[in-house]
């Protein structure tokens, strides 16, 4: 597993998604009740209430799905002129010891989350939020199983930096073709969430960017400096820049940054700021690399590789 990366969600597939054409009260758009038995999606303290089972009525009205409605459940619009698809919810009910992520689908304007634990009603939701363009948003909301509450996320828009530099000894990527991909690994959530010790909560952020022919590269991040939570000294977090397969998805390696201690951290990624200097080196830190060997089985290693921390 590499560095600051969550281990496998064993509640991923712990329930169905269910997407229907709604009639009302929001004509031609689409709800989604989503997986892991709840889903979340708010802005902090923005809260519209709507009447006793409007939305119950408003999923049996389409008579699709509705059988699969959750109760009690949170609905949580997507803000205008954000993909849902692209939104990012990590979520924990109190009591629980992991919580849960949420699998986005494309084309819904709502989601439905159940908020039950072993048969009884959570007495608290927590969760951190994110969407491209926007700050990371995150909640702490007491719920009652008197009620279905609607919520709002309203997008903080949010600026974006670039980070520009090459890759050496790239023949530890084993000759895979690589896409690159940024995380922010958000330190500080995993006490406000309630998380084990060792479970930091990760974020891909920015798109996605390849390496030209002589292994540069160009990849846009969002101005986390900026960001309200992401920026705050006193909230631990970092950049992580990975390099994917081409055709699966599959983590390759972690690019740690190479002979940039001002911008590096000890994890190898990279320090939040508002800008980043051009033609930074990176080395990717694979995560089962080929390690030389000498006579007496010890790896080989040069003095001061980057992937030694």
């Amino acid at each position: 597993m590499g560095p600051g990366m969550a281990p496998e969600n064993p509640f991923v597939s712990r329930s169905s998604y269910c997407q229907t054409n709604t009639k009302r009260p929001f004509p031609g758009k689409k709800i989604f009740m989503g997986p892991i038995r709840r889903l979340l999606r708010l802005y902090d303290g923005n809260v519209r209430r709507p009447a006793a089972g409007s939305l119950l009525m408003l999923v049996l009205t389409a008579g699709v799905c509705s059988s699969q409605m959750p109760a009690p459940y949170i609905a949580i619009d997507v803000p205008s002129g954000v993909g849902s698809e692209s939104v990012f919810i990590r979520y924990i009910l109190a009591g629980e010891e992991l919580g849960g992520w949420v699998q986005p689908r494309a084309g819904v304007s709502s989601y439905v989350i159940g908020t039950t634990r072993e048969g009884q009603s959570a007495t608290r939701i927590k969760a951190v939020l994110y969407a491209p363009g926007c700050a990371i948003q995150t909640l702490d909301l007491p719920l009652s199983n008197s009620n279905n509450p609607q919520y709002s996320f309203l997008c903080r828009p949010l600026g974006s930096v670039w980070i520009t530099g090459r890759l050496k000894q790239t023949e530890r990527l084993a000759g895979r073709e690589v896409k690159l991909q940024a995380r922010y690994i958000a330190r500080w959530a995993q006490s406000f969430l309630g998380l084990p010790s060792g479970i930091p909560l990760t974020i891909p952020v920015g798109d996605l960017a390849y390496l030209s022919a002589d292994n540069g590269f160009r990849i846009s991040v969002p101005d986390l400096s900026s960001d309200p939570l992401a920026g705050d000294p006193d909230r631990s977090g970092e950049l992580q820049l990975w390099a994917k397969d081409k055709a699966t998805g599959e983590d390759v390696a972690q690019l740690t940054s190479a002979g940039s201690p001002t911008f590096g951290t000890r994890m190898g990624g990279l320090k939040i700021q508002s800008e980043y200097p051009p033609g930074m080196v990176f080395a990717p830190c694979a995560l089962s690399p080929h390690v030389l060997l000498d006579r007496e089985g010890f790896s080989i290693r040069a003095f001061g590789d980057p992937c030694d921390r």
